[in-house]
């Protein structure tokens, strides 16, 4: 198995990033970045996971670009209580010089990091919601904290909205509810951080389960909305 060869691994409170290449973004700033977001999203729905989170930045294929999430250890028993998480960002070799590169490579770090809130297996169909309220509150907070522009949410709406009306499978359901999220900010931003909270409060209860039932939460914050899909 070949060992992987990072050209930086700097470390902060809650973060360590690997990255296999040079991008235009210094590692220190994808740190404060990511510490920026952790700080906001404590702030807005509580305390995340105390630990120290790894995040790889790989090189990819140029079509391939993608983020995930991995456990790569989590035990829960009456003497030990350990989880520990690792973030994989891909990009291709010559990536993050335009705005839009960046933009979308911001999204993807505190997007993985919004999951360590809300996210995992969720019981009945509703993983689609879940990865909606990610991606609105991920594209949110950047614009708040100054790392992306307003105009980010301007275009992501005109999309989102594009998506609805032409009906493009998979991704209908997703614009949907960013719609949804979007107008709840809108009428009412506390009524959608409560939202968020409710959701958390739902994965910390549950952490110990293979799947988390956020079906009554849904119910009370999205009521009608649900029965129309």
């Amino acid at each position: 198995m070949s060992i992987t060869k990072w050209v930086a691994s700097p470390f902060s409170k809650h973060f360590t990033y690997k990255s296999e290449t040079e991008r235009p973004w210094k590692p220190e700033m994808v740190l404060e970045l990511l510490e920026q977001a952790h700080q906001e999203f404590e702030r807005l729905i509580g305390p995340g996971l105390d630990i120290v989170i790894e995040v790889e930045d790989r090189i990819c294929e140029p079509n391939n670009l993608g983020a995930r999430a991995e456990i790569s250890k989590q035990v829960h028993s009456a003497q030990e209580s350990t989880i520990e998480v690792k973030f994989i960002c891909e990009f291709p070799q010559n990536y993050g010089d335009t705005e839009q590169e960046r933009n979308l490579a911001y999204h993807f770090f505190v997007h993985e990091l919004f999951h360590c809130w809300i996210g995992g297996n969720v019981s009945g169909n509703h993983g689609q919601i879940v990865e909606a309220i990610t991606q609105y509150m991920t594209d949110w907070v950047l614009v708040r904290l100054g790392w992306c522009t307003e105009d980010l949410l301007i275009r992501e709406q005109t999309n989102w909205q594009r998506i609805v009306d032409t009906a493009d499978p998979p991704h209908t359901t997703i614009a949907k509810y960013k719609l949804l999220f979007d107008q709840m900010h809108t009428d009412d931003s506390e009524n959608l951080f409560a939202f968020c909270r409710d959701l958390a409060d739902c994965f910390r209860q549950q952490r110990n389960r293979e799947e988390t039932d956020i079906s009554a939460v849904l119910q009370r914050y999205l009521g009608t909305a649900l029965e129309e899909d």
